[in-house]
């Protein structure tokens, strides 16, 4: 047998799995959770974390305190379901603020480099979600 006649069998990758069908009171259960997580984000929106209750949640979701908490440990697990990081305190907020500053100083030292493709785009988003810098007093 010459090294030429020899071919190691095909590789296939499996198909993707279909997610498993799921039955009607999974699909409920299912649908709660969504009214919740919708009803959360819009109150955090509108009135921020700290101001905004279970209750109120609730009331947005059309469903009693119970369902929320059966769903969700509390308003920080619904905080980090929706937006995928923990609640910032106001000081974590402008330690961020600080940082993203930091860094959008540095890259603007690049921005005119015509092979650094991107960053345009990624130094106009930072600027306009960073907040106007406090001038602190002299």
């Amino acid at each position: 047998m010459d090294a030429l006649s020899f071919m190691p069998p095909a590789t296939t990758t499996p198909a993707p799995a279909e997610p498993p069908r799921q039955n009607r009171r999974q699909q409920a259960k299912a649908a709660t959770r969504q009214k919740v997580l919708t009803a959360a984000e819009n109150l955090f929106d509108r009135v921020g974390y700290k101001a905004g209750t279970i209750r109120d949640i609730a009331v947005g979701a059309g469903m009693s305190t119970g369902a929320v908490f059966a769903n969700f440990e509390d308003k920080d697990a619904l905080y980090l379901a929706i937006y995928g990081h923990p609640a910032l305190t106001p000081e974590q907020g402008r330690h961020l603020a600080a940082a993203l500053r930091k860094a959008v100083e540095f890259l603007e030292g690049f921005e005119h480099d015509p092979f650094q493709v991107g960053l345009h785009d990624l130094l106009a988003d930072c600027r306009e979600i960073l907040p106007p810098a406090r001038r602190e007093p002299a």
